[in-house]
């Protein structure tokens, strides 16, 4: 089996490894800012280095997981990067949600290398890495990605191929500006029904089953917003940080966004209130309090 490399051990790439590892791949990880995922995973069988330089060294495929464009510029580029150890060849896969120009530019620094590079960003969420049924979507040429194709298969259930260097990017982008402005009309339709007297329950039940579904009812609004708690699956802060990213490639490409920036506005409003490490669905919070009314117990505070 192929040699995996894996950089970003943190909420969402520990449980990817997880099941990297239970696959049968032989994984070298490293360390970042916090070290406990690692130990975790050096004892279940992870490699352990100390850079990405090292870890790509080790490596015919190296997996990225990382927040943000900066992170992972970082990673590949500096001394101690995965471009420094990477031999021809090797196969870079960033699963990380960042700009599609920096994907691109990247691709071209690597290619220059003779490394390839797949952008592979990924829906599903904290429960989709754990459970490996994580969705990819992928940009770069389809070759590499057949060449990756075992190892994205240890992580998820559902791989697509979107186009060249960074139209993965560009599909989730897409599909999280689609995701945080369903979320605000989801909070604000759920907090109107429950204001008027119908049940939360009753409401997702027949919603679920009519022209208003989606996955904010389906995947998110059960476990937090109906049981009144918060704990993230998908951190506030980071769907700020893709929808920002989806407003900044609609200004590039001249594309108005409207609905995407009242999201934006509602969303950056929840974080500047120190929301920002609650999951994403603690928009909901905002309408209850200015309607008065708790969703989840249907009782009103005001």
């Amino acid at each position: 089996m192929k040699k995996i490399g894996f950089v970003g051990v943190g909420t969402m790439g520990k449980p990817m490894t997880h099941n990297l590892l239970k696959a049968g791949f032989p994984v070298t990880i490293c360390p970042h800012k916090n070290v406990d995922p690692v130990r975790e995973l050096q004892a279940a069988g992870a490699h352990v280095a100390h850079t990405p330089k090292e870890v790509a060294a080790a490596a015919e495929v190296v997996v990225l997981c990382l927040p943000d464009s900066p992170q992972v510029e970082e990673a590949m580029t500096e001394a101690d990067g995965v471009l420094a150890g990477a031999r021809p060849g090797t196969i870079v896969v960033d699963t990380s949600t960042i700009l599609p120009a920096v994907t691109q530019r990247l691709a071209k620094l690597a290619a220059e290398k003779g490394v390839k590079m797949i952008d592979a960003p990924m829906s599903g969420g904290q429960v989709g890495a754990i459970n490996g049924n994580l969705t990819f979507m992928c940009g770069g040429d389809a070759a590499d990605l057949d060449a990756v194709r075992p190892v994205l298969e240890a992580m998820g259930k559902k791989i697509f191929h979107v186009g060249g260097a960074g139209m993965g990017q560009v599909v989730k982008i897409c599909n999280n500006l689609m995701l945080g402005i369903n979320l605000v009309g989801v909070a604000e339709a759920f907090t109107l029904g429950v204001k008027a007297g119908v049940k939360a329950e009753t409401l997702k039940e027949v919603i679920s089953a009519s022209s208003g579904h989606s996955a904010v009812i389906e995947r998110y609004l059960p476990n937090t917003v109906l049981k009144n708690q918060y704990k993230p699956g998908f951190m506030l802060d980071l769907m700020c940080k893709d929808i920002g990213l989806a407003l900044g490639a609609a200004r590039a490409l001249g594309v108005p966004l409207i609905e995407g920036a009242v999201a934006t506005q509602m969303l950056d409003l929840m974080k500047a209130m120190g929301r920002g490490k609650d999951d994403f669905t603690v928009i909901a919070t905002f309408y209850e309090e200015a309607a008065g009314v708790n969703i989840s117990s249907g009782q009103r505070t005001k």
